[in-house]
């Protein structure tokens, strides 16, 4: 869960501050293009009246900045460089370094770097001079500091908030899976003891009864036997079936290897075909499955399938095997002409802890975790389990599988 956890938080993370950055920059940015902008309207202000009245141009820009309380500076630039104030404001005048800045500011407004930055605009007046009209940048450069310091916390608040969400969420969904697993688990495990008691309980009924000589007849002495080996067989074989679902269960991984699913089926039909001879069986493979697999795993697969068809099918009924490669997918698909199972027991999600009918278990001697341990297998293989009615009238479990 805490890798879950800080790997969305990371995710979070990333896509907050993207988020925040692109959206927070863009209204910084465009914020203090808005400043800008006011800044040139009054510095065109004042170019526009000195144009308007060229033969008194000092005089119509020093009147234009008073008329409208103007914070800009006013300095005469004479064609030889040479600069004198006429108009001082806020800004700290530090001088123009070349000529061709001026002439590079006659058409529109430029910004000046420098300890003091500002913002100018160059006016040709007669004789050659220029009237240079100058605003401070210091309180816009100011203005663009705190925002960005700004939008720095606001991003740090916003991450810190959906790192907060995303925990919180994820908890709880954790907590609810985990929840889940344990009403299976605990399902399971009510269900694999009661599995465990009741053969538990024959042989020890059967033990005291022939310790004290109470079954004298050879004969009730054979089948007393007999029912005992058979307990003991059936308490073996849902051992083994729960220690190999614990292993599908453990998160070291399994050996995977290339597999011919085809040549693996094709052995497991054969054997099949041999033991029941009263069975019509329709067998479709096609050639070369290949599959990235656990050979051991996907043996006891089809093992499992066609020993509940054996177990829980009249021995006359149907079956039908077809494994078919459909690009990147392999299907397998076992099919039987059985009673099947319950209604509610043909869903397309089975989970690994599922026990459809455990009764059938007690009459075939079987353990009953037979389809809790194929779903274990396909899930193992990243595969897609399906059960549902077959064409046949039983039960069809389908397998996809990905090559």
């Amino acid at each position: 869960m805490k890798k879950t956890s800080s790997r969305y938080a990371a995710i979070s993370i990333f896509v907050t501050t993207i988020l925040s950055s692109v959206i927070g920059g863009f209204a910084t940015i465009d914020a203090r293009n808005s400043d800008l902008q006011q800044i040139d309207q009054t510095i065109n202000l004042v170019a526009e009246r000195v144009n308007a009245y060229p033969a008194e141009a000092i005089s119509a820009a020093i009147l234009t900045i008073d008329e409208e309380s103007l914070d800009l500076t006013l300095v005469l630039v004479t064609k030889e460089g040479d600069e004198t104030v006429i108009n001082e404001s806020h800004l700290i005048y530090s001088g123009i370094k070349s000529m061709a800045l001026v002439k590079k500011a006659l058409t529109e407004p430029i910004s000046i770097d420098a300890a003091n930055p500002f913002r100018l605009r160059a006016i040709e007046i007669a004789g050659g001079d220029y009237l240079i009209v100058a605003a401070d940048l210091q309180k816009l450069d100011t203005n663009l500091k705190s925002n960005l310091k700004n939008l720095i916390g606001f991003t740090i608040a916003a991450n810190a908030f959906a790192i907060f969400i995303s925990i919180l969420l994820l908890r709880r969904h954790d907590r609810g899976l985990d929840a889940q697993a344990l009403q299976r688990m605990q399902r399971f495990l009510g269900d694999a003891s009661h599995e465990l008691r009741t053969p538990l309980t024959v042989i020890k009924g059967y033990s005291e009864m022939l310790s004290k000589g109470q079954m004298s007849d050879v004969v009730d002495r054979a089948r007393a036997f007999s029912r005992v080996n058979s307990e003991i067989e059936r308490m073996e074989n849902l051992i083994h079936d729960l220690l190999l679902l614990a292993e599908l269960g453990e998160s070291r991984p399994t050996t995977f290897e290339e597999i011919d699913l085809t040549e693996l089926t094709r052995g497991h039909v054969n054997d099949f075909e041999l033991f029941n001879t009263g069975r019509t069986i329709n067998v479709s493979l096609d050639e070369s499955c290949e599959l990235n697999g656990s050979r051991e795993h996907l043996n006891r697969l089809i093992q499992n399938c066609l020993s509940n068809i054996v177990r829980h099918t009249p021995a006359d009924a149907a079956v039908s095997i077809a494994l078919k490669s459909k690009g990147k997918k392999v299907q397998l698909v076992i099919e039987d002409g059985g009673p099947g199972l319950p209604e509610s027991a043909y869903r397309s999600e089975i989970a690994a802890m599922n026990r459809f009918d455990p009764s059938r278990s007690r009459d075939s001697g079987g353990s009953g975790l037979g389809m809790s341990i194929i779903a274990a297998i396909v899930q193992e293989h990243n595969g897609k389990l399906e059960l549902r009615k077959s064409d046949l009238g039983g039960l069809a479990v389908d397998v996809e599988f990905t090559k």
